[in-house]
Order: C-alpha cells, then sequence, then structure tokens
C-alpha cells in the first residue's frame, strides 16, 4: 500500500520528516461569514496568510469535513480558529487531541474528530490546537462586530508570535 511506504520515510505527501526541519503549519478557519462573527474563523485564515509566514499554509471553509483530515495530515501543526460565544478573554487557544465523535446524519465534524480521522486514515497526528476567538452578534449579515474585529487583531497577532516560537524551536526560519 502506497501510504504504507510513505510512512516509513518514503517519498510522499505524509512522509516522515527529520525532528530537525522546521514544522509545516496549517491554519484552518471555519465558520459562516454570513453571520456576521460567526465569519471570525475565515477572517482569521486569512489575515494570518497576509502575514506570508514561511511554511505556513492557511484555509477556511463553512465548516470542517472529513476532506480536511488530509490537509492536516500533511502538515505538524494545525491551528483550527472558529468563534466562540462563550470566551470570556478576547481569545484563547487550547490544545486539543484526537476524539472520535462523529454526530451522527450530519456533514460537520469537530476538530478533535477531524484529528481522529487524520489519524485512522493517514496514520499521523499533527500537534493541534483550537483558537477560539470572542464574537457578540450572530444576525444574518456579512461583517465583523466592531468588538469582534478587536479581537480578531488582537488573536491574529498572538497567532503570528505562536508560529513563529514554534518554528524556532525546530531551528526552522521565521
Amino acid at each position: 500500500m502506497r501510504l504504507e511506504k510513505q510512512r516509513r520515510g518514503q517519498k510522499g505527501p505524509l512522509a516522515s520528516r527529520p525532528q530537525t526541519s522546521p514544522p509545516r503549519v496549517l491554519v484552518l478557519g471555519f465558520g459562516n461569514p454570513g453571520r456576521q462573527d460567526d465569519g471570525l474563523g475565515a477572517a482569521a485564515a486569512q489575515q494570518v496568510e497576509a502575514l506570508k509566514l514561511p511554511g505556513v499554509a492557511c484555509d477556511a471553509n463553512y465548516q470542517l469535513n472529513i476532506e480536511d483530515a488530509l490537509a492536516c495530515a500533511r502538515h505538524d501543526i494545525v491551528i483550527f480558529v472558529d468563534a466562540a460565544e462563550t470566551v470570556r478573554r478576547p481569545f484563547t487557544l487550547m490544545r486539543i487531541k484526537p476524539e472520535a465523535s462523529y454526530p451522527p446524519m450530519s456533514h460537520s465534524l469537530a476538530p478533535a474528530a477531524v484529528l481522529s480521522l487524520c489519524f485512522s486514515l493517514y496514520g499521523r497526528t499533527p500537534e493541534a490546537h483550537l483558537l477560539a476567538i470572542r464574537g457578540y452578534s450572530w444576525d444574518i449579515g456579512e461583517g465583523l462586530s466592531p468588538r469582534a474585529e478587536a479581537n480578531l487583531g488582537q488573536a491574529v497577532e498572538f497567532v503570528g508570535r505562536f508560529i513563529t516560537r514554534k518554528r524556532k524551536k525546530k531551528g526552522g526560519p521565521t
């Protein structure tokens, strides 16, 4: 099987990499930009992409899907970004682990379920974090509320520093 060879250090997108190489980072925003602050995840991915950090890929969608497991498997660190209504601070970053909890009759997955699929399908579990950014308005309409926009700025600045520290730790370019 092709994936088994890749896992043993052979060539391919899922091949093992030496520990001294800089980590590949994926920032994966999700949420609905048509529901005001629910678009914080997509907005964060867009703003992190604008930072042009080396070794960092960014993507965004309305929800997480099975297909996102492959994107995660191709990276060493994944930062999922979503809007949150119950976070007290402007944002919070928490480490997450794989958890096989798939909702019945749903096309949407939680970040932990995507990680579980990543391991089940590709034999890889990247270091993963969830960045929850505080939102306030959830009505239909585009554009972030002023307070959510301020929280987004703080969160993106933090993520830029976080990624730079992670890459320096492994000896990669910042």
